[in-house]
């Protein structure tokens, strides 16, 4: 084994069993501004978490540097942290699930594109942007390109390894509106260069840009509200994120005694899918568990909890795969999540509403979200929608209410399937009533 050496160490100085993540990153970062590149930068991160059980407490350390001189170290690191904060460990490290699934998703032709190509498109970006509409005052783009790698071994004999690669473009777009300087942003990013539209990016970028000019607040009240696919990924992390079992646990999310009930409309699946062969495919979990596709949330019923194997452990279930390294310890994480579309476009959604607003941007979620009741308030950016078509641009709004209620008056849902840079697959959503703050 790779690391034997680091097992046999740990054993002489008294660890049970131990364990060895690798993670590495590789990336390529070019942002042009105004026609000139702002910044080229070329990282290549590396973070090595070393754990371990010692006199039946559980200690880890982290390190950016790892080589054999620096195994002796690593066991006394992990010691330390046993006996000064270690946690008593109620579970040993995993021995290994029966069957992993195996997908080659590393794409070869993405790693052969040249930094002067990246380049060369990043100025055509802006060069197209120009041509279409002359009042844009600056205009930035983005490529990157990144490789990720992550290893795990332990001392029950489990070897695992992943690897993948994407790439991400950006571009911001800016005019001066008479009064205020407006921007807007378009992002694209995979790992199949296919999907990439710089046509489509740029006419994006101006669309929204010089749709918000003598954007104004509306009038406060109760409205039929829809949600952009990227404002309700924000709330889609929300509830999965509810779902967590320590939380759960410890009775801190409004999720708890919800399993296996309604949570939400009966139009909304969410489901976790970590072996879709995309850049976001992994086979395991932080413990070594493979990793399997679940539904979280069926037609609108609540089916799991995210589990790792000492959350599991109390719970008397089985986990899902879903522990994660978080602040030293392990806690879970999701991957790759959709929510399932509907076969409507967005013009056939929006069709029956006289008078509401189209949210395409919030700000403050973080701040404004009671994780234990699901109240949330943040400021937002939209449309009206009037007879079933949008309307004039609204700035400086609220958006008020409660998620679980958010997600139970859902009416309907578009066929949108775009793959936000969080990590999520989602359509834009149609909720029978929400509270919106204005003049």
């Amino acid at each position: 084994m790779k690391y034997q050496e680091f097992f046999e160490i740990a054993k002489e100085k008294g660890l049970t069993s131990a364990q060895i993540i690798l993670s590495r990153s590789k990336a390529t970062t070019i942002v042009s501004f105004n026609k000139s590149i702002d910044k080229y930068k070329i990282a290549d991160d590396q973070t090595v978490i070393a754990s371990g059980i010692y006199e039946g407490r559980y200690g880890s350390c982290t390190t950016d540097h790892l080589e054999k001189s620096t195994f002796p170290w690593l066991v006394d690191q992990i010691i330390k942290a046993a006996k000064t904060n270690g946690q008593e460990s109620k579970i040993d490290f995993f021995e290994g699930s029966p069957k992993y699934a195996k997908k080659n998703v590393f794409k070869k032709e993405l790693a052969l594109k040249t930094p002067a190509e990246a380049i060369a498109d990043l100025a055509s970006l802006e060069e197209m942007a120009r041509a279409k509409d002359d009042r844009i005052t600056d205009f930035m783009a983005e490529y990157m390109y990144a490789e990720d790698y992550r290893e795990l071994y332990n001392s029950k004999g489990l070897n695992l390894r992943n690897k993948s690669n994407y790439y991400l473009y950006a571009a911001s777009a800016f005019a001066n509106d008479g009064e205020n300087k407006k921007s807007w942003d378009s992002l694209i990013w995979g790992n199949d260069l296919a999907t990439f539209s710089k046509e489509k990016m740029v006419n994006e970028v101006i669309d929204g840009l010089f749709k918000q000019f003598g954007a104004a607040p509306c009038k406060s009240g109760q409205y039929p509200t829809v949600l952009s696919h990227d404002v309700f990924s924000n709330f889609v992390e929300v509830m999965v994120g509810s779902a967590d079992a320590e939380s759960i646990q410890k009775e801190s999310s409004f999720l708890v005694g919800k399993l296996r009930e309604k949570v939400a409309s009966s139009k909304i699946t969410i489901s976790e899918r970590p072996l879709d062969k995309n850049q976001l495919f992994t086979s395991f979990d932080a413990e070594g568990v493979a990793r399997q596709n679940r539904d979280i949330i069926k037609k609108g019923i609540l089916q799991t909890y995210l589990y790792n194997r000492e959350t599991a452990l109390k719970e008397g279930v089985e986990t899902t795969g879903n522990a994660a390294y978080r602040g030293g310890k392990i806690a879970t994480a999701y991957t790759n999540l959709v929510v399932k579309p509907s076969k409507k476009s967005f013009e056939e959604m929006i069709a029956p509403i006289k008078e509401g607003v189209y949210i395409t941007t919030i700000q403050g979620l973080g701040t404004g979200m009671n994780e234990t009741n699901g109240d949330f308030s943040c400021q937002a950016t939209g449309y009206m929608i009037r007879d079933g078509k949008l309307a004039e641009p609204l700035t400086l709004i609220t958006l008020g209410g409660n998620v679980l209620k958010m997600f139970e008056t859902i009416k309907d849902i578009d066929s949108k399937r775009e793959f936000l840079p969080q990590g999520i697959v989602c359509p834009d959503v149609y909720i029978k009533s929400m509270s919106i703050g204005g003049k």
